[in-house]
């Protein structure tokens, strides 16, 4: 092709002289809608709005401060922390506990067809109010334990597989061995105007009972209609939980172990499983780990565990399977009779219960006899003081009087 074929586009000399003028148009356009919106011409759009929000943001949070606390330079966190308010949220707790325990009693006994979900309307809230506090404490590895994951295969049993029989009995195994199980051995208690401690029943409780429902409901959907003995055998009381422990347990150690590892170094505040364990003295794994560790040599004599050590990860990682398996063993029993199924857990909920009394009498009534006396001793400090200051001003007119009559026989 020659270059007499190439075709040139016309394009006018008004065109092109046009061209050069559509970049000065647009600033100048930018430039009025800057001084329109925000009254400079070179302040951004961007830097406008971040700065309104702001102040909209400053405003509603001392609109805030002056309707809650009634002031504005009060912070909410201060005002939380004082007694009157700690208090108020320990009644409402310990309302909201008791509403709890007579709600799931009447699900229970009144609409068991509905108690799944129940327990994941229940579940969820808790879970939602737990996951805000652990944030904000740094303990939010404490929701990779076994006991979620147990809960989230319940929820996924619920909502999307319903009629899965073996997954049903897994469940069972699981929440009736090692879940309730973990309430006797963690000294878990029931204290109702602590809203972290019920919900650490409700996550180990609710699981047993929604099971229990579903083995021996007539609706429930752990036996199928033409299995007639419904025995769960070893396979399904052992062996599948135990297989399914130990996948948690290796998602556990890749997520802390590895994925994690640069992130638990650096921080040693951040709470775990172990690293609670471990530190913990009066837990009753760890006295049991240190001293069978101690009579077989594994810990020397006045040496302690150190969460960060492998030796001391491995000791509980073994403990916690042993632990697992012992809870499992009953399983058989439990599935195979209503009465022993039933009598566990009431035993395992009266437990929980006897744990709470020993709170309320021993720990928390302590406390409370203890602020009572120090509010008593600044009562009578204050008292006395009133007294001194009595005394003092009586001495001060007794002795302006005798100096008036002094001077008054010198005259």
């Amino acid at each position: 092709m020659s270059s007499d074929d190439i075709v040139t586009p016309n394009v006018s000399d008004s065109s092109l002289s046009s061209i050069p003028n559509a970049a000065p148009k647009s600033n100048k356009m930018q430039t009025s809608m800057r001084r329109a919106l925000t009254g400079n011409e070179s302040r951004r759009f961007r830097d406008h709005a971040k700065e309104n929000l702001q102040k909209t943001s400053h405003i509603v949070k001392k609109h805030v401060r002056q309707v809650v606390t009634g002031s504005t330079e009060r912070r909410l966190r201060d005002w939380a922390k004082e007694s009157k308010v700690v208090k108020t949220v320990d009644k409402f707790s310990f309302v909201l506990g008791v509403t709890v325990l007579c709600t799931t009693e009447f699900m229970l006994l009144e609409h068991p067809d509905h108690f799944g979900m129940y327990y994941v309307v229940l579940l969820s809230v808790m879970m939602a109010l737990r996951l805000y506090m652990y944030a904000k404490n740094k303990w939010l590895y404490f929701l990779l334990d076994f006991c979620y994951w147990v809960n989230a295969s319940c929820v996924v049993s619920v909502l999307y597989a319903p009629n899965n029989a073996q997954l049903w009995r897994l469940n069972y195994a699981c929440t009736n061995g090692v879940l309730l199980g973990a309430i006797v051995a963690w000294r878990n208690s029931l204290v109702f105007h602590s809203l972290d401690k019920v919900t650490s029943i409700a996550i180990h409780l609710l699981p047993g009972l929604l099971t229990f429902l579903q083995r021996w409901s007539p609706t429930g959907n752990m036996c199928n209609a033409i299995d007639n003995d419904c025995s769960i055998g070893i396979m399904g009381a052992l062996l599948e939980p135990l297989l399914f422990y130990m996948c948690w347990q290796a998602l556990y150690i890749l997520k802390t172990e590895i994925l994690d590892r640069k992130i638990m170094l650096a921080n040693p505040d951040i709470k775990t499983s172990l690293r609670w364990l471990t530190r913990d003295t009066k837990n009753p794994m760890h006295k049991i780990a240190k001293r069978v560790c101690r009579s077989m040599g594994v810990l020397g004599p006045n040496e302690d565990f150190d969460p960060e050590s492998l030796k001391t990860k491995f000791v509980f990682w073994i403990g916690q399977l042993i632990f697992v398996l012992v809870t499992l063993l009953p399983i058989p029993s439990l599935f195979a009779s209503v009465k022993a199924n039933a009598f566990y857990i009431l035993f395992v909920l009266m437990t929980a219960v006897y744990n709470g009394s020993n709170y309320y009498f021993e720990v928390f009534a302590a406390r409370y006899m203890q602020k009572l006396e120090e509010k008593q001793q600044a009562w009578n400090a204050k008292e006395q003081q009133v007294a001194d200051s009595s005394i003092g001003s009586t001495n001060s007119i007794a002795e302006n009087g005798s100096e008036k009559e002094v001077a008054i026989k010198d005259e």
